[in-house]
């Protein structure tokens, strides 16, 4: 059996509110690790958790590291508040992380006491365990640059002793920042901007649109919401076919100005889901002048088209910094596949970068904007798997 310390960041600062956002934080913990997590292994401590597992992987780990909330956390050794028994589970931690061969290597301990009734202070007990280290494993002690750095949390009823840290991505648990509709293209922006969202604590719902004549394919867009679900847990994605829009939208709007055409509808369509889902929000993976619909000029003219916050994570972000991201979550290889994106059907060569209202408004009145009339179907998916 392993043991698991998390460590968090902003829900330190969260007040009285910090029990809502720490039971938030340990039901979506609990969610990733159940498949291994031992019969009421999960305890909350101030200002940490910690798991009992049956196995530790890498996939467990690299999930962990990417799920909202999470500062750090490590794989730890736990042992009763008595000084032996203390430098006993430090050495065991010290060789099986760094191996027998150990000696001359530069080490420091690092202790904290969050539990005041334990007689040895912070600074004693980094002496003594320290010493013991260096007799025991021969060990130099350098406090400034150590390559074994042994950490002693000293909790209410146990001690927690660990050399390694795994970095989390911090933010706020999924589920405490309200709820929003991502606007879910399928192309590289859109998936982390959601995940974006999601580690700021939004629960995202999903809103795929597409025009039927070119697209019946959506193996890929489902395999992008799988992956996006795997660090909320339960993801709806809703599917809607503007093919009948687009013919209208075709035939009576220019070509350079379709392209805005086409965002302002998809927009109203995702407001009326989020007004089904009650969401507060809508969600875009706009980068300001990346393509020419996200112009200042452009971006004022479509996200007028309805009155719920629109809210893109992504608008200072270049393109490396998004792929990076797209990369680490585990999206961009999927984003990259080939498929049909909607707002890249029938438009012009050198569409509108500077749009302007009215002519927008006198396209729109010709067009059939009202109601949710077009087909709409939907599909669940919970922790990477399509449920329904």
């Amino acid at each position: 059996m392993a043991k698991i310390l998390f460590h968090f960041g902003e829900l330190s600062l969260k007040g009285k509110n910090r029990s809502t956002f720490e039971r938030k934080m340990a039901q979506n913990i609990k969610r990733v690790i159940k498949p291994v997590l031992k019969p009421n292994g999960f305890y909350r401590e101030h200002g940490r958790m910690t798991a009992d597992v049956e196995v530790i992987s890498d996939e467990l780990l690299d999930l962990l590291a990417l799920l909202p909330g999470i500062r750090n956390f490590s794989v730890v050794h736990e042992c009763k508040p008595e000084l032996a028994t203390i430098q006993q589970a430090a050495k065991a931690a010290v060789l099986e992380d760094f191996g027998e061969h150990v000696a001359g290597k530069p080490f420091r301990v690092s202790s904290r006491r969050s539990n005041k009734g334990f007689p040895i202070t912070s600074p004693e007990l980094n002496f003594e365990v320290g010493g013991y280290l260096k007799t025991k494993l021969e060990l130099s002690v350098n406090l400034d640059n150590p390559e074994i750095d042994v950490r002693v949390e000293v909790g209410a009823k146990s001690v927690y002793i660990y050399t390694r840290k795994i970095q989390g991505i911090g933010g706020l648990p999924v589920g405490t920042s309200g709820r929003g509709v991502v606007l879910f293209s399928g192309g590289i922006d859109s998936p982390v901007a959601a995940y974006t969202m999601m580690k700021r604590g939004m629960e995202v719902v999903l809103v795929h649109l597409y025009n039927s004549t070119i697209n019946r394919d959506f193996a890929k867009i489902k395999d992008l919401a799988a992956q996006v679900s795997r660090y909320q847990g339960r993801v709806k994605l809703y599917m809607i076919d503007l093919e009948e829009f687009q013919r209208h939208a075709i035939a009576l709007v220019p070509a350079e100005y379709r392209m805005i055409i086409y965002k302002r509808q998809m927009i109203r369509s995702a407001a009326l889901i989020a007004r089904e889902e009650r969401g507060q929000a809508l969600v875009t993976g706009d980068s300001l002048g990346q393509v020419a619909s996200q112009t200042l000029a452009n971006i004022h003219a479509i996200y007028d088209a309805s009155d719920l916050p629109l809210l893109p994570p992504l608008i200072g972000a270049d393109k490396e910094e998004i792929i990076a991201l797209g990369r680490r979550i585990g999206t961009y290889d999927i984003s990259i596949e080939e498929y049909c994106d909607i707002c890249s059907f029938l438009i012009a060569k050198h569409p509108e970068t500077n749009a302007k209202r009215e002519k927008v408004a006198a396209y729109e009145s010709q067009l059939p904007l009202e109601g949710l009339e077009y087909p709409t179907h939907t599909v669940i998916f919970h922790s990477g798997h399509e449920i329904g």
